[in-house]
């Protein structure tokens, strides 16, 4: 984790690495990765056999992403002094999953923008002031 901290001190490393597990969560949708309709059935295939191949690993692979991006956001936070942004990629992972609120355009994209941003104008506080 210390060597995720020092990586993340360098602005231009954390918008590399948000930028990284940001574009996924643009591309897997239109996969299937967040559909109510792609999950409900593979839910209900999963319950009518004993078989487990109805699991949608985009949905997995789309929640590691935004797992990620809260992650990345709470430690580039932790390192310039405004821990609040991990709140901005917690909000866009909502209305990016949760269904109807993934309908509304734009707002995860403004949310990750703004995150990206506040990061970035952060300097990073010493190790002996944490």
């Amino acid at each position: 984790m210390e060597e995720l901290r020092k990586i993340l001190a360098s602005g231009p490393s954390f918008v590399g690495l948000y930028l990284l597990l940001m574009v996924p969560t643009y591309i897997l949708p239109y996969l299937g990765s967040n559909s109510l309709v792609a999950n409900a059935t593979l839910a209900a295939a999963d319950a009518a056999s004993s078989d487990v191949s109805g699991l949608n690993l985009l949905l997995f692979v789309h929640l590691a992403c935004l797992g990620g991006l809260v992650l990345l956001a709470w430690l580039r936070g932790s390192l310039v002094a405004k821990t609040w942004i991990v709140a901005l990629p917690i909000i866009a992972a909502v209305f990016d999953i949760v269904p109807g609120l993934s309908m509304i355009p734009l707002v995860p994209t403004a949310l990750h923008i703004t995150a990206i941003v506040v990061g970035v104008s952060g300097t990073p506080i010493a190790k002996s002031d944490l």
